[in-house]
């Protein structure tokens, strides 16, 4: 009797055991897993702000209003992440229609599309550089831009 009661104790101790390791390597990777969580948030907040930075620099002839910005408007959304391309054949000219203005932009074919059927845009724009007819888009280090 005492033999069966020792195996017993020794089974249920090892077994005790397994279930804390199992218990230890969850809580270890639940911390890790929110680590991880908490950057992506910050790698994703870092390449809103660069993206908000690429629109700036790469759609010069548009002057924002200062109480507008990127997340209240919708074409300035959509030309902030359809501006990359690879090829001249990409990029189309399109004319964004805004709450106060309407602006000869360039944006690749999928933002055009976008555009095309996207609501009336409520955004103010301080100004808008006209260009000539004959202006054409072309593809610069990877972000459709005009050329005249």
């Amino acid at each position: 009797m005492m033999k069966w009661s020792v195996v017993t104790g020794i089974v249920l101790l090892a077994f005790t055991l397994i279930i804390l390791g199992f218990g230890f390597l969850l809580h270890d990777n639940e911390k890790k897993h929110i680590a991880y969580n908490q950057q992506l948030k910050q790698d994703k907040n870092q390449q809103t702000k660069k993206i908000n930075a690429v629109v700036v620099e790469a759609i010069p002839s548009i002057s924002i209003q200062p109480q507008s910005t990127l997340k209240n408007s919708v074409n300035l959304g959509i030309i902030a992440n359809n501006l990359t391309c690879v090829s001249d054949e990409q990029c189309v000219m399109v004319n964004a229609q805004f709450a106060d203005l309407s602006c000869d932009l360039a944006v690749n074919v999928i933002g055009a599309a976008q555009l095309k059927k996207a609501k009336k845009d409520n955004t103010l724009i301080k100004s808008c550089k006209k260009y000539p007819h004959n202006a054409s888009v072309t593809c610069l280090e990877n972000l459709c831009s005009i050329s005249h």
